[in-house]
C-alpha cells in the first residue's frame, strides 16, 4: 500500500515535486516553538474533566507541539516507502579508517617485541608459543584481538549498508511535502535537515519497481487516479486527512501487469502478420531484427529482471520469430499435411517456451 502525500489545497501553490525546504511563512504562520531548555512543570490536575479534542486550527497554529515525533514517526511507519534515513557513508569510512589505522600501530608494536626477543643478545625466549609468553605480547596480542573483532564487525555492517538502495525521488519528495504541509515547523529545521542529504539516503525497506512504474508513477494524474484509491485504511488524524491519500498497490501491480503482457502479445503476434505479408528474404530479416531490439528495449524496461535473464527471453523471442520462415519452408517442400502438423506443434511447444521464460523474467 502506497501513500501519497500532497499539498495543502490552501498552502502556496506547490507541485508535488517540490523539494524546496524553506517556505517563507505569512504572518498567519504557526508560533514559533519555545526554547528547548528544561523548565519545571506542574503535573496537577486542577479538574477532573475531560479535555476538549484539538480542533485543525489549534493544530495548525501550533504543529511542534501537538503532531511533533509523535505525528511524524506514525506517519514514516505508515508505509515502507517512507521509512529513509541515513548511512552516513562519510562517517562511516572515516571510522573505518580510524580502526584500520589503530590495528595497524598495534601491529607494528608487535612487529617491534618480535624482533627485541629474537635478537642474539636477547635472553633466550621461546618464541613459538603462547602458553608461557611474555606479558607484554601476551597482552598487545589480546589488544589486538579486541581490536579487529570490532573492525571486523564494522566492515561487515558497511557491507550490508552497501545493499540499500536510495529511495524513490516520489517517495522522498512526499516526507518533503509532510514537513511543508505543516510549514516545516512541526519537526525541528535542524532535526530534519537530513532529507537534504540526498545523495546519503537509503530506504531501509527497499521494494524493486519497474521502470514503467517509475515512470507513470511521475505523473502525478495517474498517481490520484480514483481508481487506485484506497477506501480502508488506517484512521488519519485530523490533520492529515486533507493531504494523505491511500493508494492499493496490488491494483497498480495488476495494471502494470496487463500492459506488460499486452505488449509481450503484441510483440508476439505482429511480427508473425507482417511475415506472412513480406515475400522478400532481405525485408523478412530487416523486420525479424527490430523486432527483437524493440522486445530487448521493452523486456529491460517494463520488467526488474537481470540481464541474463532478458538475453535468456530474447533468445526465446528470436526462435519464435524464426519459426515461421523455417516452419512455412518445410511446409512447401514437403506438400504434406503430416509436415503442417509437425509445424504446428514445434511452433506451439516455441510459444509455450517463450511464455515460461517471460513469466520468470517477471
Amino acid at each position: 500500500m502506497t501513500i501519497l502525500e500532497l499539498p495543502r489545497r490552501n498552502s502556496q501553490e506547490m507541485s508535488i515535486g517540490t523539494t524546496s525546504t524553506s517556505v517563507e511563512l505569512s504572518s498567519t504562520a504557526p508560533s514559533s516553538p519555545p526554547s528547548t531548555r528544561r523548565d519545571s512543570i506542574s503535573t496537577s490536575n486542577t479538574t477532573g474533566a475531560e479535555e476538549p479534542a484539538l480542533t485543525e486550527e489549534e493544530i495548525e497554529k501550533k504543529p511542534w507541539k501537538y503532531i511533533g515525533y509523535k505525528g511524524y514517526s506514525k506517519f514514516i511507519a505508515s508505509d515502507n516507502d517512507f521509512y529513509v534515513v541515513r548511512k552516513f557513508a562519510t562517517l562511516n569510512t572515516r571510522v573505518t579508517l580510524a580502526l584500520q589505522d589503530e590495528i595497524v600501530v598495534l601491529e607494528s608494536d608487535l612487529d617491534v617485541l618480535d624482533a627485541q626477543y629474537s635478537k642474539r643478545d636477547a635472553e633466550n625466549l621461546h618464541n613459538g608459543l603462547f602458553r608461557d609468553d611474555r606479558q607484554d605480547r601476551n597482552a598487545l596480542i589480546k589488544k589486538i584481538a579486541s581490536k579487529l573483532a570490532k573492525y571486523n564487525e564494522f566492515i561487515l555492517q558497511q557491507t550490508e549498508l552497501k545493499r540499500y538502495y536510495q529511495p524513490c525521488r516520489q517517495d522522498l519528495k512526499s516526507v518533503r511535502n509532510w514537513h511543508y504541509n505543516h510549514d516545516n515547523v512541526a519537526i525541528a529545521t535542524d532535526e530534519q535537515a537530513y532529507l537534504s542529504h540526498t545523495q546519503d539516503l537509503i530506504s531501509v525497506v527497499p521494494k524493486d519497481k519497474t521502470a514503467l512504474r517509475r515512470l507513470l508513477e511521475r505523473s502525478r494524474k495517474f498517481r490520484i487516479l480514483s481508481c487506485w484509491t484506497q477506501k480502508t485504511g488506517p484512521e488519519l488524524p485530523i490533520y492529515d486527512q486533507d493531504v494523505i491519500l491511500y493508494t492499493s498497490d496490488k491494483r497498480i501491480d495488476r495494471f502494470i501487469t496487463i500492459v506488460i503482457v499486452g505488449i509481450g502479445t503484441f510483440m508476439l503476434i505482429a511480427p508473425i502478420w507482417i511475415l506472412q505479408a513480406v515475400s522478400n528474404d532481405t525485408h523478412k530479416l530487416a523486420v525479424i531484427t527490430a523486432f527483437i531490439i524493440a522486445f530487448l528495449g521493452m523486456l529491460s524496461y517494463v520488467t526488474v529482471a537481470k540481464p541474463f535473464e532478458t538475453l535468456a527471453a530474447t533468445a526465446a523471442y528470436s526462435a519464435v520469430l524464426m519459426g515461421p520462415g523455417a516452419n512455412n519452408a518445410t511446409a512447401t517442400e514437403a506438400g504434406s499435411m503430416a509436415s503442417k502438423l509437425a509445424a504446428l506443434r514445434k511452433r506451439i511447444d516455441e510459444e509455450r517456451a517463450y511464455f515460461t521464460t517471460i513469466e520468470e523474467a517477471l
